[in-house]
Protein backbone atom coordinates (compact mmCIF):
# COMPACT_ATOMS: atom_id res chain seq x y z
CA UNK A 1 0.00 0.00 0.00
CA UNK A 2 2.88 2.37 0.70
CA UNK A 3 4.19 1.81 -2.82
CA UNK A 4 0.76 2.64 -4.23
CA UNK A 5 0.72 5.87 -2.22
CA UNK A 6 4.19 6.79 -3.45
CA UNK A 7 3.13 6.08 -7.02
CA UNK A 8 0.08 8.32 -6.85
CA UNK A 9 2.02 11.12 -5.17
CA UNK A 10 4.79 10.81 -7.75
CA UNK A 11 2.18 10.88 -10.51
CA UNK A 12 0.91 14.24 -9.26
CA UNK A 13 4.40 15.71 -9.65
CA UNK A 14 5.43 13.96 -12.85
CA UNK A 15 2.26 14.51 -14.87
CA UNK A 16 -0.83 16.60 -15.47
CA UNK A 17 -3.10 13.67 -14.67
CA UNK A 18 -5.60 14.33 -11.84
CA UNK A 19 -4.79 12.55 -8.57
CA UNK A 20 -7.48 12.31 -5.83
CA UNK A 21 -6.72 14.30 -2.68
CA UNK A 22 -7.07 11.24 -0.42
CA UNK A 23 -3.63 10.03 -1.55
CA UNK A 24 -2.07 13.04 0.17
CA UNK A 25 -3.54 12.48 3.64
CA UNK A 26 -0.67 12.74 6.12
CA UNK A 27 1.82 13.60 3.37
CA UNK A 28 4.51 16.10 4.35
CA UNK A 29 5.25 17.10 0.75
CA UNK A 30 8.74 15.56 0.62
CA UNK A 31 9.25 14.54 -3.02
CA UNK A 32 12.25 12.32 -2.26
CA UNK A 33 9.92 10.09 -0.23
CA UNK A 34 7.92 9.18 -3.37
CA UNK A 35 10.77 7.98 -5.57
CA UNK A 36 10.00 4.26 -5.41
CA UNK A 37 6.78 5.13 -7.21
CA UNK A 38 8.46 6.97 -10.09
CA UNK A 39 8.75 3.94 -12.42
CA UNK A 40 5.15 2.87 -11.81
CA UNK A 41 4.01 6.47 -12.33
CA UNK A 42 5.88 6.29 -15.64
CA UNK A 43 3.77 3.32 -16.64
CA UNK A 44 0.58 5.26 -15.89
CA UNK A 45 1.87 8.28 -17.81
CA UNK A 46 2.34 5.97 -20.81
CA UNK A 47 -1.32 4.89 -20.83
CA UNK A 48 -2.83 7.93 -22.63
CA UNK A 49 -0.07 7.71 -25.23
CA UNK A 50 -0.82 4.00 -25.66
CA UNK A 51 -4.46 4.81 -26.33
CA UNK A 52 -3.42 7.41 -28.90
CA UNK A 53 -1.15 4.84 -30.55
CA UNK A 54 -3.99 2.30 -30.81
CA UNK A 55 -6.42 4.88 -32.20
CA UNK A 56 -3.88 5.95 -34.82
CA UNK A 57 -3.36 2.32 -35.80
CA UNK A 58 -7.14 1.82 -36.04
CA UNK A 59 -7.31 4.73 -38.50
CA UNK A 60 -4.43 3.17 -40.46
CA UNK A 61 -2.24 6.24 -40.16
CA UNK A 62 1.37 5.96 -41.39
CA UNK A 63 3.82 4.67 -38.78
CA UNK A 64 5.69 7.95 -38.55
CA UNK A 65 2.46 9.90 -37.91
CA UNK A 66 1.40 7.34 -35.31
CA UNK A 67 4.77 7.64 -33.59
CA UNK A 68 4.73 11.43 -33.57
CA UNK A 69 1.21 11.54 -32.13
CA UNK A 70 2.27 9.07 -29.43
CA UNK A 71 5.29 11.18 -28.47
CA UNK A 72 3.11 14.31 -28.41
CA UNK A 73 0.68 12.52 -26.09
CA UNK A 74 3.56 11.68 -23.73
CA UNK A 75 4.70 15.30 -23.74
CA UNK A 76 1.19 16.61 -23.04
CA UNK A 77 0.59 14.08 -20.25
CA UNK A 78 3.83 14.98 -18.50
CA UNK A 79 3.38 18.71 -19.07
CA UNK A 80 6.71 18.74 -20.94
CA UNK A 81 8.38 18.48 -17.52
CA UNK A 82 11.43 16.56 -18.70
CA UNK A 83 11.67 18.31 -22.06
CA UNK A 84 11.91 21.63 -20.22
CA UNK A 85 14.83 20.27 -18.22
CA UNK A 86 16.61 19.04 -21.33
CA UNK A 87 16.29 22.43 -23.02
CA UNK A 88 17.56 24.30 -19.95
CA UNK A 89 20.54 21.97 -19.61
CA UNK A 90 21.51 22.37 -23.27
CA UNK A 91 21.30 26.17 -23.03
CA UNK A 92 23.14 26.36 -19.72
CA UNK A 93 25.90 23.84 -20.35
CA UNK A 94 26.83 25.25 -23.74
CA UNK A 95 25.79 28.88 -23.39
CA UNK A 96 27.71 29.70 -20.22
CA UNK A 97 31.43 29.81 -19.51
CA UNK A 98 31.35 29.44 -15.72
CA UNK A 99 29.39 27.39 -13.22
CA UNK A 100 27.53 30.46 -11.98
CA UNK A 101 26.61 31.59 -15.49
CA UNK A 102 25.47 28.09 -16.51
CA UNK A 103 23.21 27.81 -13.47
CA UNK A 104 21.82 31.29 -14.14
CA UNK A 105 20.98 30.40 -17.74
CA UNK A 106 19.35 27.14 -16.65
CA UNK A 107 17.14 29.07 -14.21
CA UNK A 108 16.04 31.52 -16.90
CA UNK A 109 12.64 30.59 -18.36
CA UNK A 110 13.56 31.71 -21.89
CA UNK A 111 14.93 29.23 -24.42
CA UNK A 112 17.96 29.63 -26.65
CA UNK A 113 19.38 27.96 -29.74
CA UNK A 114 20.96 25.04 -27.89
CA UNK A 115 17.75 24.30 -26.02
CA UNK A 116 15.65 24.49 -29.17
CA UNK A 117 17.97 22.14 -31.02
CA UNK A 118 18.02 19.71 -28.09
CA UNK A 119 14.22 19.54 -28.09
CA UNK A 120 14.10 19.00 -31.84
CA UNK A 121 16.67 16.20 -31.65
CA UNK A 122 14.85 14.56 -28.75
CA UNK A 123 11.43 14.56 -30.43
CA UNK A 124 12.88 13.46 -33.77
CA UNK A 125 14.93 10.66 -32.22
CA UNK A 126 12.05 9.32 -30.14
CA UNK A 127 9.68 9.50 -33.09
CA UNK A 128 12.15 7.76 -35.42
CA UNK A 129 12.92 5.02 -32.90
CA UNK A 130 9.26 4.32 -32.18
CA UNK A 131 8.60 4.27 -35.94
CA UNK A 132 11.33 1.65 -36.32
CA UNK A 133 9.77 -0.47 -33.55
CA UNK A 134 6.34 -0.19 -35.19
CA UNK A 135 7.80 -1.20 -38.51
CA UNK A 136 9.72 -4.18 -37.15
CA UNK A 137 7.45 -5.70 -34.50
CA UNK A 138 4.02 -4.08 -34.86
CA UNK A 139 1.72 -1.90 -32.73
CA UNK A 140 1.19 -4.15 -29.69
CA UNK A 141 4.90 -4.60 -29.12
CA UNK A 142 5.45 -0.89 -29.75
CA UNK A 143 2.88 -0.14 -27.05
CA UNK A 144 4.69 -2.49 -24.66
CA UNK A 145 7.98 -0.78 -25.50
CA UNK A 146 6.56 2.65 -24.66
CA UNK A 147 5.28 1.48 -21.27
CA UNK A 148 8.54 -0.27 -20.37
CA UNK A 149 10.67 2.65 -21.49
CA UNK A 150 8.68 5.26 -19.58
CA UNK A 151 9.01 3.20 -16.40
CA UNK A 152 12.74 2.48 -16.73
CA UNK A 153 13.68 6.03 -17.72
CA UNK A 154 12.16 7.35 -14.50
CA UNK A 155 13.90 4.72 -12.42
CA UNK A 156 17.14 5.89 -14.03
CA UNK A 157 16.23 9.49 -13.18
CA UNK A 158 15.93 8.59 -9.49
CA UNK A 159 19.30 6.83 -9.38
CA UNK A 160 20.90 9.80 -11.14
CA UNK A 161 19.32 12.12 -8.55
CA UNK A 162 20.77 10.10 -5.69
CA UNK A 163 24.21 9.67 -7.28
CA UNK A 164 25.16 13.34 -7.62
CA UNK A 165 25.25 16.19 -5.09
CA UNK A 166 22.95 19.17 -5.48
CA UNK A 167 24.57 21.85 -7.63
CA UNK A 168 22.26 24.73 -6.68
CA UNK A 169 21.37 25.53 -3.06
CA UNK A 170 17.68 26.29 -2.82
CA UNK A 171 16.87 24.87 -6.27
CA UNK A 172 13.96 22.54 -7.01
CA UNK A 173 15.99 19.36 -6.62
CA UNK A 174 17.76 20.72 -3.54
CA UNK A 175 14.49 21.66 -1.82
CA UNK A 176 13.04 18.26 -2.71
CA UNK A 177 15.79 16.51 -0.74
CA UNK A 178 17.85 13.54 -1.83
CA UNK A 179 16.57 9.95 -2.01
CA UNK A 180 18.42 7.41 0.08
CA UNK A 181 20.57 4.87 -1.72
CA UNK A 182 18.09 2.14 -0.80
CA UNK A 183 15.13 4.07 -2.19
CA UNK A 184 17.02 4.95 -5.36
CA UNK A 185 18.11 1.35 -5.87
CA UNK A 186 14.52 0.20 -5.37
CA UNK A 187 13.29 2.63 -8.03
CA UNK A 188 16.04 1.53 -10.40
CA UNK A 189 15.25 -2.16 -9.85
CA UNK A 190 11.50 -1.66 -10.32
CA UNK A 191 12.14 0.20 -13.57
CA UNK A 192 14.62 -2.44 -14.72
CA UNK A 193 12.18 -5.28 -14.01
CA UNK A 194 9.41 -3.57 -15.97
CA UNK A 195 11.83 -2.86 -18.82
CA UNK A 196 13.15 -6.44 -18.86
CA UNK A 197 9.64 -7.87 -18.98
CA UNK A 198 8.61 -5.48 -21.77
CA UNK A 199 11.69 -5.76 -23.97
CA UNK A 200 12.02 -9.53 -23.47
CA UNK A 201 8.42 -9.92 -24.62
CA UNK A 202 9.33 -7.99 -27.76
CA UNK A 203 12.63 -9.59 -28.75
CA UNK A 204 14.05 -11.83 -26.04
CA UNK A 205 17.13 -11.20 -23.90
CA UNK A 206 19.25 -9.28 -26.41
CA UNK A 207 17.17 -6.06 -26.43
CA UNK A 208 17.25 -6.01 -22.62
CA UNK A 209 21.04 -6.34 -22.56
CA UNK A 210 21.64 -3.77 -25.30
CA UNK A 211 19.25 -1.24 -23.78
CA UNK A 212 20.70 -1.53 -20.28
CA UNK A 213 24.32 -1.39 -21.43
CA UNK A 214 23.76 1.63 -23.65
CA UNK A 215 21.81 3.45 -20.96
CA UNK A 216 24.51 2.67 -18.43
CA UNK A 217 27.07 4.33 -20.69
CA UNK A 218 24.81 7.36 -21.17
CA UNK A 219 24.24 7.55 -17.41
CA UNK A 220 27.97 7.55 -16.74
CA UNK A 221 28.72 10.05 -19.49
CA UNK A 222 26.00 12.50 -18.50
CA UNK A 223 26.91 12.21 -14.80
CA UNK A 224 30.51 13.05 -15.65
CA UNK A 225 29.40 16.01 -17.79
CA UNK A 226 27.18 17.37 -15.00
CA UNK A 227 30.03 17.19 -12.49
CA UNK A 228 32.31 19.00 -14.93
CA UNK A 229 29.85 21.72 -15.95
CA UNK A 230 28.01 22.54 -12.70
CA UNK A 231 29.41 20.25 -9.99
CA UNK A 232 26.33 18.06 -9.57
CA UNK A 233 22.64 17.84 -10.39
CA UNK A 234 19.64 20.16 -10.53
CA UNK A 235 16.00 19.57 -11.33
CA UNK A 236 16.76 20.37 -14.96
CA UNK A 237 19.45 17.69 -15.19
CA UNK A 238 17.00 15.13 -13.78
CA UNK A 239 14.63 15.90 -16.65
CA UNK A 240 17.47 15.72 -19.15
CA UNK A 241 18.52 12.35 -17.76
CA UNK A 242 15.02 11.00 -18.30
CA UNK A 243 15.08 12.15 -21.91
CA UNK A 244 18.53 10.71 -22.57
CA UNK A 245 17.56 7.42 -20.92
CA UNK A 246 14.41 7.20 -23.05
CA UNK A 247 16.43 7.61 -26.23
CA UNK A 248 19.20 5.21 -25.22
CA UNK A 249 16.75 2.52 -24.08
CA UNK A 250 14.77 2.68 -27.33
CA UNK A 251 17.98 2.81 -29.36
CA UNK A 252 19.21 -0.35 -27.66
CA UNK A 253 15.91 -2.05 -28.51
CA UNK A 254 16.06 -1.02 -32.15
CA UNK A 255 19.69 -2.11 -32.51
CA UNK A 256 18.85 -5.53 -31.08
CA UNK A 257 15.84 -5.98 -33.33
Amino acid sequence: MELVKETMRALAFLSRLPVPARWFDGYDGALYGTVRGFPLAGMIIALPASIVLLIAIAFDLPDIVTSLLTIVALIVTSGALHEDGLADVADGFYGGHSVERRLAIMKDSSIGSYGTLALIVSVVMRTALLTAVLDQVGPIHALIAVVGTEAASRGTLVKFWQSLPSARAGGVADRAGTPSEGEANSALIIGAVVLAAAYAAIGGLLPVVYAMLLTGLVFYGFSTLCREKIGGQTGDTLGAMQQLATISLMLGLVIAL
